[in-house]
């Protein structure tokens, strides 16, 4: 699928929730490294069927008692896609106290709507966010919140849901991350002026209004230099600045890694990079960054695809000292690319876990994709003792499998959501891994 995942029926597919820890249950004294955990489904996956069409999970995290939740979009033939949420057990049944059946959808217009990130507030309250509209012309970046129960939250908004316009012609909520004072940071792409599309940032308190501290209005918009510029993925430093990784030129021949770092007030940070944009180039082909991360030194781990196109793209990650340089300590030059397969390969999601080690999911393979897993050690080799030399793949279905989303439980445990199927047979689809 490549570069056409990066938009699901014509938009970005990405996965870039905000993921929280969770207390798991050990795994048999047996299990190794990569294995699935059967405590979870019984074999170590769980698939949802939301609709008769099309469902596909793009944001994960996991409460505070252990029970996962998952956010997409779901779809049927008789329905314009709606934001669709699912919460599970620890074993991975669906949760009936939620919802009463475990599942939820929540339409915003009569066209696509879809959700792409999500966060668990520490009150239980469950935000989701993504895009309104997305197949007309022009879409809005959307958000919903959620009571711990599935019913939308009427503090929120007066539905629980709203819908936000950084431009006039159309923008692409694509992913969100949660502060630690709970203010609600929403990513995505719009356009300056009417004109190309960039970076688009805004930020929301924690009831739902545009935080005008930020940037003047709540809006910022950068543009980190070519036509059509993406920002798709969102984390937050410790020092509590904001990190936006993407592309620097949607359908560009030489797209790069587009990093920018901004300050609280929403102005670039020019301590990265000089003037708060940092760009790097695996290739002269696209490389595009799907997700990223801040370790808790600083350091910011950018990941997704290089080489995009035809030509057996590859997972590729890049680490940044915090200043924005390249981190020669990671891979040599501080660029790393793992070909899973001599098909197409791609990293949606890394994080970061509490050893420093790195997981990143993503797809891998050709007509037959599949979940994707991989675990990197702190200087960026492969974790011989994860998987086979690093890597784990898992087959749901004899067409189009991929994994979106990661959370990593405090054990270590690796739970992954994505999709598993394709067009009128997709569902969400997840998976949880041993640790050792």
């Amino acid at each position: 699928m490549g570069r056409s995942c990066r938009l699901t029926l014509g938009m970005f597919l990405s996965a870039m929730a905000f993921g929280s820890f969770v207390i798991g249950t050990a795994g048999p004294a047996s299990a190794a490294a990569g294995d699935l955990d059967p405590t979870f489904g019984g074999d170590g996956t769980v698939t949802t069927d939301f609709t008769d069409s099309y469902d596909a999970a793009f944001g994960i995290g996991v409460q505070s008692d252990g029970k996962i939740v998952v956010v997409g979009e779901t779809a049927s033939d008789s329905s314009s896609p709606k934001f669709a949420v699912a919460r599970y057990n620890t074993d991975g049944a669906l949760d009936d106290s939620f919802s009463k059946n475990g599942k939820r959808h929540t339409d915003f217009t009569d066209a696509e709507d879809f959700a792409f990130g999500m966060a668990i507030q520490p009150d239980g309250k469950i935000v989701a966010a993504g895009t309104a509209a997305a197949d007309t012309a022009h879409p809005k970046f959307a958000v919903a919140r959620y009571n711990a129960d599935g019913s939308t939250d009427e503090t929120f908004s007066a539905d629980g849901k709203r819908t936000l316009k950084l431009s006039s012609k159309g923008d692409l909520g694509l992913a969100m991350a949660l502060q630690a004072n709970g203010k609600i940071i929403l990513v995505g792409d719009a356009a300056i002026n009417g004109r190309h599309s960039t970076f688009g940032v805004a930020r929301l308190n924690a009831n739902g209004s545009l935080d005008q501290s930020f940037g003047g209005d709540g809006i910022v918009k950068t543009d980190v230099g070519r036509n059509g510029e993406d920002g798709l993925a969102v984390a937050i430093s410790p020092d509590g600045n904001i990190v936006v990784a993407g592309g620097d030129g949607f359908n560009s021949p030489n797209e790069r890694f587009a990093l920018v770092r901004y300050e609280s007030d929403g102005s670039p940070d020019p301590s990265f990079g000089g003037d708060g944009i940092v760009k790097t180039d695996f290739t002269p082909r696209p490389d595009v960054a799907f997700s990223v991360t801040v370790q808790s030194d600083g350091k910011i781990v950018a990941a997704g695809g290089s080489n995009l196109g035809p030509q057996n793209p590859k997972w590729a990650l890049t680490r940044y000292d915090t200043d924005g340089s390249l981190d020669h300590t990671f891979g040599g030059d501080g660029k790393v690319t793992t070909d899973f397969s001599p098909g197409d390969d791609d990293i949606y999601q890394v994080v970061t876990q509490p050893n420093g080690k790195l997981v990143a999911v993503g797809q891998s393979g050709g007509d037959d994709t599949m979940f994707g897993v991989a675990r990197y050690n702190r200087n960026g080799s492969l974790d011989p003792s994860f998987g086979n030399d690093g890597q784990v793949t898992t087959n749901f279905t004899p067409r189009y499998d991929s994994a979106f989303p990661v959370a990593i439980q405090p054990d270590g445990k690796i739970v992954v959501a994505g999709q598993a199927g394709v067009n009128g047979f997709a569902n969400f689809g997840l998976a949880r891994y041993e640790a050792a």
